[in-house]
């Protein structure tokens, strides 16, 4: 594959190591899938799949971070195969890998970068467009379900920044994207 900038930058080609290391990424996306999540009702969610779409932008950049998290996104659901495929939570999962990778590849993974991608995923991802996608599936008035959103991330947002700086800074984590970062 070519990786090719517009602003003048070097052409690269994806090393063999580095397609490996994007294979298993995925292979570790599709198994945080498969964790349970904890359901409140019909429309709130909460599970770890965050995890991995974080961690594939920042070792990849948001282009191949989008790319890892609808190929992750379509093959769990035929894994699935159950429920109906609804393409804008693909498109959901693409984007927050994509501002994970815009906000933490080649960056310091402090609190402070991991709160900034954590809240734009939030509020642009969970509360914007996947409000926006279960109103279109089971239109629904958007205040018979958006206070519960609502409640549901403002207290996943510090956890899962909390989650995500423990894990950015553990030792193996470290080195792994020191090893592997594009």
């Amino acid at each position: 594959m070519d990786m090719s900038n517009k602003k003048g930058m070097k052409r690269r080609k994806l090393t063999t190591r580095q397609i490996t290391a994007m294979g298993l990424t995925l292979a570790l996306l599709i198994l945080l899938s498969f964790i349970p999540s904890i359901n409140i009702g019909n429309l709130v969610q909460i599970g770890f799949g965050f995890v991995g779409t974080a961690f594939a932008g920042a070792l990849f950049g948001p282009w191949y971070g989008a790319i890892l998290a609808i190929a992750n996104d379509l093959i769990t659901y035929f894994m699935n195969g159950t429920g109906f495929f609804f393409p804008g939570f693909t498109l959901t999962a693409g984007l927050a890998a994509w501002i994970y990778g815009t906000v933490l590849w080649r960056r310091p993974k402090n609190w402070r970068t991991i709160l900034i991608a954590v809240t734009l995923t939030t509020f642009i991802c969970n509360l914007g467009l996947n409000s926006l996608w279960v109103r279109i599936m089971y239109d629904r008035a958007w205040m018979a379900f958006l206070p519960m959103r609502f409640y549901k991330n403002l207290v996943s947002l510090p956890l899962n920044t909390i989650v995500l700086t423990i894990i950015f800074n553990l030792e193996p984590i470290k080195r792994i994207i020191k090893q592997f970062e594009l």
